[in-house]
């Protein structure tokens, strides 16, 4: 019986360390009205796993996006998407 719980929890834990090992990644482009108007020059992971987006368009304005390790927005401009895709194999 010892044995069988510590194997449950060993492999929930090491499920649970992989569940977290991605982090959030910035789309190529963002679109307005269905049209790709800002698109990515800039890509940064902070310190804290959290992902940095800066984005351009024609004209020059600039679109910053930060997202969670997890994918969720967490701040930045009204364009931005409210979560984003995520990398599984770390960031």
């Amino acid at each position: 019986m010892m044995f069988t719980s510590r194997f449950v929890i060993l492999a929930l834990l090491t499920f649970l360390a992989g569940a977290n090992a991605g982090c959030a990644t910035c789309d190529d482009t963002l679109e307005v009205d269905g049209v790709a108007v800002y698109t990515l020059v800039n890509s940064t992971t902070e310190y804290n796993g959290y992902t940095l987006c800066t984005y351009t368009n024609k004209l020059g304005t600039d679109v910053t996006c930060e997202y969670s390790d997890s994918g969720v927005y967490e701040d930045g401009d009204d364009i931005c998407p409210r979560v984003s895709r995520m990398d599984t194999y770390g960031c």
